[in-house]
C-alpha cells in the first residue's frame, strides 16, 4: 500500500467522523427545536383554555411566548447553518471516498501488473532452462 493511499484512507476516516458529527449536531438542533415548539404550543393551548388564570399571568406568558419564538428563530438559523456545514462535510466525504477508490484501483492495477511481470519472468526462465537442456550435448 502506498503512502498516498494510506494518507487518503486516514483522511476518509476523519471525513467520515466529521460527517457524522455534523449530522448529530443537526439532529440535536432539530430535537431542541421540537422541545421549544412543544412548550410554545402548550402555552398557547393553556392561554386559550384557561382564560381566567391566563388573564392574571398573561404578561408573563406573553414574555415567555416571545422568548420561545426568539429561541426558535435562533435555532432555525443555527439549523440552516448546520445543514450547510453538513452538506459541505458530506461533499468532502464523497470526494475522499472517490480519491481512495481511485488510489485503491491504481494500487490493485499495479499489483496485477507486478504479478504479471513476475509470471512472465518465471515463464522466460523456464523456457531458457528448457532451451539450454536441448542445446547441451548428451
Amino acid at each position: 500500500m502506498t503512502d498516498q493511499l494510506r494518507r487518503s484512507r486516514r483522511i476518509l476516516a476523519v471525513q467520515s467522523q466529521l460527517d457524522r458529527l455534523a449530522q448529530w449536531s443537526l439532529i440535536d438542533l432539530q430535537s431542541r427545536a421540537a422541545v421549544l415548539e412543544d412548550q410554545q404550543r402548550g402555552l398557547i393551548r393553556f392561554l386559550s383554555e384557561e382564560l381566567t388564570i391566563a388573564e392574571i399571568f398573561s404578561s408573563t406568558m406573553m414574555r415567555r411566548l416571545q422568548t420561545l419564538a426568539e429561541m426558535l428563530a435562533t435555532i432555525a438559523s443555527e439549523q440552516d447553518a448546520q445543514r450547510d456545514r453538513h452538506l459541505e462535510e458530506r461533499s468532502r466525504l464523497r470526494r475522499a471516498k472517490a480519491i481512495v477508490a481511485t488510489l485503491e484501483s491504481e494500487a490493485q492495477h499495479k499489483d496485477e501488473l507486478r504479478q504479471l511481470a513476475e509470471a512472465i519472468e518465471i515463464a522466460l526462465q523456464r523456457e531458457s532452462q528448457a532451451s539450454r537442456k536441448l542445446t547441451q550435448p548428451p
